[in-house]
């Protein structure tokens, strides 16, 4: 008999950290949003992919489109192709006080520090430099890469090797444990250059944190694993319910539309059929589980700081 269905609809973002809009035409490398609702729900006029030129106007458009999913009682998934977490240790590094556990004392450290305005103009390789600044190793990092002609003495244009080392005893990995696993994933650090994804997290996650935090969805809302822990039931048996999950569209099996000529809307909408696929034969919840191989360790470390792929 098959597991009851997770989720209604099913959102992913092919995320972009753009310094200027992007092309008025829709364009590869930029913001596209996928969307798809679990057999027998109705919306007549639901798009299937949306493009965006400015991460602002992404962002309002996702809040309405859970917002209405929300009011008509449904559990929604909303996933970003972007890291959600850092390696563990790296809330310590940058001496960030609190109670909250590591990688919200992160999230709202990001939020307070990086600018993002309505034309996409954003500080992240200022924020960067701040938060190397922070861990006060000799060796600027580590986040690492940037521009020509943006480097400083406390962000440079090259890694520094990892593990980074922060004192005695003390250093960070290059990559999380989830990365350990998934082939082809570039490590959070780093934030400019062919398949970088460390920009995208600075912009990224003081956008997710504040639609976590709406004031409107805040009640209905957890991040996984952060929130919810590793479980293979991350929803109640009905809506509203909306659950945050960090993506990949290359972890997606081969099923991209050749006839959709721009590659992140074939992935959008990969994404999202592939999760409503999983979802409706009772096989989605094994994704969002405790992975079998993972130590007590490691499973520490990715609810309190470095978070998860879902799928990974």
């Amino acid at each position: 008999m098959p597991l009851p269905r997770l989720f209604d609809a099913y959102l992913a973002v092919d995320w972009s950290a753009r310094s200027t809009p992007s092309p008025a035409a829709p364009s590869r490398d930029a913001l596209w949003v996928g969307e798809a609702l679990a057999a027998g729900e109705s919306d007549p006029g639901r798009p299937a992919e949306t493009y965006w030129r400015t991460r602002q106007a992404c962002v309002a458009y996702i809040r309405t489109r859970l917002l209405h999913h929300l009011q008509a009682g449904r559990r929604v998934l909303l996933g970003c192709d972007f890291p959600y977490g850092y390696p563990a240790g790296y809330a310590a590094a940058l001496g960030l006080p609190g109670p909250a556990p590591p990688w919200r004392r992160v999230w709202d450290a990001l939020a307070r520090l990086v600018v993002d305005d309505a034309a996409n103009g954003n500080n992240r390789f200022a924020v960067a430099a701040a938060l190397n600044a922070r861990c006060g190793a000799a060796t600027p990092g580590p986040l690492w890469g940037c521009p020509r002609g943006q480097n400083t003495a406390l962000l440079a244009p090259t890694s520094p090797g990892f593990p980074y080392p922060l004192g005695p005893g003390q250093a960070l990995a290059r990559i999380r444990w989830v990365e350990r696993r998934v082939r082809g994933v570039q490590p959070c650090w780093k934030l400019y250059g062919q398949g970088s994804v460390g920009g995208q997290a600075l912009v990224g996650i003081p956008a997710v944190a504040r639609l976590r935090d709406d004031s409107a969805l805040a009640a209905v809302s957890r991040v996984w694993p952060f929130e919810t822990g590793f479980t293979p039931a991350p929803t109640p048996p009905h809506g509203p319910w909306l659950v945050h999950a960090e993506i990949w569209p290359g972890i997606v099996p081969a099923l991209l539309d050749p006839a959709i000529p721009i590659r992140d809307q074939a992935q959008v909408r990969a994404v999202v059929c592939w999760l409503a696929d999983l979802d409706a034969a009772g096989r989605l919840g094994a994704l969002f589980a405790c992975p079998a191989d993972l130590d007590t360790a490691g499973h520490a470390a990715c609810v309190d700081e470095e978070g998860w792929l879902l799928g990974g």
